[in-house]
């Protein structure tokens, strides 16, 4: 009995082993691949609507992708507009840089004693790594760009394939399996489109209210850029755990810069931790919960892993990957422990999402 434990448990870390070296060294092409899938799910509805009305596939879900197109420029626009604001005010930005500057050598130079010539000295020797520092970060960027606009490209490739053979894929997963597997295999296709779908709509909609709740409160305080600041803060809780840090760094310095008192950056501090309990108590749970079961130390594992697998994007395609999983557990006998451990404790509820979807799905069949 022991043997056969160890032995099974061996075999089990040689494939974990194997997914994440594979994992690793096919990174150029999962990462598209899987951003493709869960773009193709979201799409799916919209160009199933169209393919009724137009009666082709092909153009459907080139509308489709259109459409995807059109929200993406539409909000890279207001960004890039948002950023042009921000870099018009170079000039007083930097004027309040200086002021800051010096106020922090004052201090230092009450708790140290090392005055402003020596603090200037030290920083002249050091501002050449800084400045080739720079440019490699200035560099970096061009080449993440480049990559950005060469994966997402790949994206909506592999996307439009996705959706264009999609009962093809469907019926070369069932014709792996036993006919009696099929009824099951079928239920879990189901429910993993179900997931993906409801997970990223609900998943959009939370951070739509955290970022209002940021922008407003980031109105309220008078802070330059709130709005954008407070907006950006909450679309970067899609990286969990670590894009609300992200988020609230920029609008804390900000107001370090705009503003003559210390207290405003203390203020956007607890604007944006008030508003995270808020986020993480009652928004997301409301709005996404009841798809993605999972417990806080799993998904936890997942961000860090992913992270450490495939960077950000890792971090943001774990969570639904692990969710995946979960239902293969659910559904597998044999899977049903892990099924166990990633469970969250909660009661299942119906989100807020699902009841407004079942209130609207009633209504169509009772018309």
């Amino acid at each position: 009995m022991q043997t056969s434990f160890l032995f099974r448990a061996t075999l089990l870390l040689i494939f974990l082993s194997l997914v994440v070296v594979g994992m690793i060294f096919g990174q150029a092409f999962l990462v598209p691949v899987c951003f493709a899938i869960l773009l193709s799910l979201l799409l799916l509805p919209l160009s199933n609507a169209i393919e009724h009305i137009i009666h082709s596939k092909a153009l459907s879900i080139i509308f489709s992708l259109l459409a995807f197109l059109i929200i993406i420029s539409a909000a890279s626009y207001s960004i890039s507009t948002q950023v042009s604001n921000i870099i018009s005010d170079y000039d007083f930005i930097e004027e309040r840089l200086q002021i800051q500057i010096h106020n922090v050598q004052q201090v230092i130079n009450a708790y140290t004693g090392i005055n402003e010539t020596q603090q200037e000295a030290w920083f002249d020797t050091k501002s050449e790594d800084l400045l080739k520092s720079g440019f490699e970060k200035a560099q970096d960027l061009l080449v993440g760009v480049g990559n950005f606009v060469f994966s997402l490209s790949l994206v909506l490739i592999y996307t439009f394939f996705l959706l264009m053979y999609r009962n093809r894929i469907k019926l070369a997963i069932l014709s792996m399996a036993d006919e009696s597997q099929h009824a099951m295999i079928l239920m879990i296709l189901e429910k993993i489109k179900a997931l993906i779908l409801n997970y990223l709509t609900g998943l959009f909609i939370a951070l739509t209210i955290i970022g209002a709740m940021n922008a407003i409160g980031l109105k309220i305080l008078g802070i330059e850029h709130g709005i954008f600041l407070g907006f950006l803060a909450g679309f970067l809780n899609i990286i969990p755990y670590i894009g609300s840090f992200i988020g609230a760094s920029l609008p804390i310095i900000m107001a370090l810069i705009y503003k003559d008192s210390m207290w405003y950056a203390v203020g956007v501090f607890l604007i944006f931790m008030f508003n995270q309990f808020i986020d993480n108590n009652i928004t997301t749970p409301s709005v996404v919960g009841g798809y993605v079961r999972i417990n806080s130390l799993a998904t936890i594992f997942a961000v860090i892993v992913g992270g450490m697998i495939w960077g950000v994007a890792g971090m943001i395609l774990f969570i639904p990957m692990l969710g995946i999983f979960k239902i293969f557990c659910d559904n597998i006998e044999t899977l049903k422990p892990l099924s166990i451990i990633l469970s969250d404790d909660g009661e299942d509820q119906n989100s807020i999402f699902k009841k407004i979807f079942q209130f609207f799905k009633k209504k169509k069949i009772t018309n």
